[in-house]
């Protein structure tokens, strides 16, 4: 599948040079849903990556002119994917950086033809996830661990959870991980491992607001297959429930339901 359109450093063009530093995932990224023309949560994911950008210590980019770029790949979309990259400036061979603008890449995609079904199954993964808690939280462009667990299952399975190297159970290989125990909503805690997604934030805050608690806590894989219900997020589905993993199989639980429903009618997810 090719991109729709692209733009790197403001021009339309679907090439980098071979210098550049994506050679060691220097960098980072974010997945944008695009529904009628609007950037869903695009204030959220701009502040997870000026954060990320600080802490990696890369060039800041005017966020104005990232809204203005993003802005003109969405425009006219239906339903669209935006991914945005940003990878540090620096040309040329070696690890140690050294002072230059940030590149930035940013590329519009087709929705997925094909929805993810309720019914199909998740997988466990037996690829861990690395404990680095200066990494932990980013969504950085070094994926090799997802891209290995993904080798691990194919059709029917839609998604995988994956463990750290403790054996704690951190997220989805794509998504982040909650679980509904007598009433309570948990979330595994990341300070070692994980992306903080942004729609993790969403569900969080919305599921605040409604008045549940919420908890972040270390998760191990029987609390996960001892839930009353367990449903993954991301920006692109949303909330998705899952309904079977390994032996375990639940039913549509009506806070997953509920959440799923806030979250579109508030706009953070689209409403298909």
């Amino acid at each position: 599948m090719n991109p729709l359109a692209s733009l790197v450093n403001g021009r339309a063009q679907t090439q980098m040079a071979v210098t550049s530093r994506l050679q060691y995932g220097d960098g980072l990224f974010e997945t944008v849903a695009v529904h009628n023309g609007r950037l869903l949560l695009w204030s959220e994911h701009v502040r997870r990556l000026m954060a990320g950008m600080a802490r990696l210590g890369l060039d800041s980019i005017d966020p104005t002119l990232l809204h203005a770029e993003a802005e003109a790949l969405a425009t006219g979309r239906g339903l669209a994917i935006l991914k945005v990259v940003v990878v540090r400036g620096t040309k040329g061979r070696g690890y140690r950086p050294a002072a230059a603008a940030t590149d930035r890449i940013l590329t519009v995609w087709p929705w997925p033809n094909r929805p993810v079904d309720d019914l199909a199954p998740v997988f466990w993964c037996r690829t861990p996830l690395a404990r680095q808690p200066l990494l932990a939280g980013l969504k950085h462009l070094n994926r090799l661990e997802q891209v290995l667990a993904q080798r691990e299952f194919t059709d029917p399975y839609w998604e995988g959870l994956m463990q750290d190297t403790c054996g704690w159970v951190i997220e989805g290989t794509m998504t982040n991980l909650f679980v509904v125990e007598d009433g309570m909503l948990t979330t595994p805690i990341l300070d070692q491992a994980g992306v903080a997604g942004v729609m993790r934030d969403q569900v969080i805050r919305r599921a605040r607001e409604s008045g549940m608690v919420v908890r972040q806590d270390n998760m191990t894989s029987a609390r996960v297959m001892e839930a009353d219900e367990v449903f993954l997020s991301n920006s692109v589905i949303g909330v998705r429930p899952v309904l079977r993993l390994a032996e375990r199989l639940w039913r549509h639980g009506p806070i997953t339901s509920r959440i799923a429903q806030t979250l579109r009618a508030c706009g953070d997810a689209p409403a298909l």
